[in-house]
């Protein structure tokens, strides 16, 4: 009766545990204790290689003398441009995950599921979910079948030791469902708490993630208080990006960047790039209205008027980054305000700190679901209800649809 959220982020990780007592759900995110065994609700996606070959995972002492990783989930996931190869990166991925498990088994046992979020767009999808679970599976053999629970044990061996120890166990349905595995793009589940808080109204919206890695967009409606998705985006740009992060000291030991100055020239790149994928979901709309009705596309323009565009993820609080987008012009932030709940532990303190926005996504994936099943539906069922009956024999519109008023084409579209 446990879920896990577990945002799996470049910069940092988050996680958030479902609990289910009764017929109450109640949440609340795992602490990570940081050098001063103080909680913290993050932990830096970092691993620190000390001159013995020892790994020490998320916080790092400053100066401590050896080679600082970051950027695996970045290098496994989307891009190659981190030095790190692939297989490189997965490893690194595979360990820093273990770490994480050995915690989790400490205080839970082994009676819990994952819900793993994955940088993706609806192309990719299949091929990212198999490597998030072959990652997670690995991660588990570490914990489970070669070091036994032995965090102590896993933490004393040296990298060259875990190399020849790794292996990316291969994709198996079966084994998915024996640790219930689910896996789902964050581009997705960032949209679930606002979704259940019912912050969304029906209609036509847009969802922009800014994370560390990747900017996740999702164009959705609300159906039978569930989001449904007709189309979702990843671009292989985050704040990484806008910062230059990768090409900042190598010898920090923070995953924060907040406090560094994002470049315009940048900016404008993504502002671009959102822009044409904006572009190429209103060119997709207005070619299925033309063909399935005899609605003028000045009609879907109005009806698209002040919908919200919803900004979450780290990058989202920049105000500078969060702008409307042709008529998507009602633009919501992720911010304390839309998590008025009691149903989330030290809810005030989350609050207080700012980290709405940041842990969005580990809350969204650690709502339960029964599987990780994302069907986008075609965009001409956005205009199903709006198709003229057809004679059967004749294939002409009757008569009754002839005579729409603006009224019901304005209310039907949105």
């Amino acid at each position: 009766m446990i879920t896990v959220g577990l945002d799996f982020g470049t910069h940092q990780t988050k996680i958030c545990i479902e609990k289910k007592d009764g017929a109450e759900l109640g949440y609340k995110f795992f602490r990570f204790k940081d050098l001063n065994d103080k909680e913290q609700y993050t932990l830096p996606s970092i691993i620190h290689i000390d001159e013995k070959g020892q790994l020490t995972y998320g916080y790092i002492p400053k100066n401590k003398k050896g080679e600082i990783v970051r950027y695996f989930k970045q290098a496994a996931f989307t891009s190659s441009e981190t030095g790190l190869s692939q297989m490189e990166a997965i490893h690194f991925s595979i360990w820093y995950i273990a770490f994480i498990l050995f915690d989790l088994e400490e205080e839970y046992g082994q009676d819990f599921s994952i819900q793993m979020g994955v940088p993706s767009d609806g192309a990719r999808l299949k091929q990212q979910k198999i490597l998030a679970v072959r990652i997670l599976l690995s991660a588990y053999k570490l914990v489970e079948e070669v070091f036994r629970n032995d965090k102590h044990l896993f933490l004393s061996s040296t990298i060259q030791e875990l190399e020849s120890i790794t292996e990316l166990v291969m994709f198996s349905q079966e084994k998915k469902e024996e640790f219930t595995l689910l896996v789902f793009p964050e581009a997705y589940a960032c949209l679930m708490p606002l979704v259940k808080l019912s912050k969304i109204t029906e209609g036509m919206s847009l969802m922009i993630d800014i994370g560390g890695g990747t900017t996740d967009i999702s164009f959705f409606t609300i159906k039978n208080g569930k989001p449904q998705v007709y189309d979702f985006y990843s671009i292989n740009k985050g704040l990484n990006y806008l910062t230059d992060a990768i090409n900042m000291s190598k010898e920090r030991t923070t995953s924060n960047v907040e406090k560094v100055d994002i470049q315009n020239n940048r900016i404008t790149v993504l502002q671009d790039r959102i822009n044409s994928i904006h572009d190429r979901l209103i060119g997709k709309l207005k070619w299925e209205l033309k063909i399935q009705t005899n609605i003028h596309v000045k009609r879907l323009i109005n009806a698209l008027k002040g919908r919200p565009i919803i900004y979450s993820g780290g990058g989202s609080t920049f105000k500078i980054l969060r702008k409307t987008y042709g008529d998507f012009k009602d633009v919501m932030y992720v911010s304390e305000k839309e998590w008025n709940t009691k149903s989330i532990k030290d809810i005030s303190e989350i609050q207080d700190l700012g980290l709405c926005p940041i842990l969005s996504t580990a809350y969204g994936l650690s709502i339960s679901v029964t599987d990780d099943e994302i069907n986008c539906e075609p965009f001409r069922d956005l205009f199903s209800n709006l198709r003229p009956d057809e004679d059967k024999e004749q294939n002409i519109y009757t008569s009754k649809y002839n005579s729409f008023s603006y009224t019901d084409d304005y209310d039907a579209i949105k």
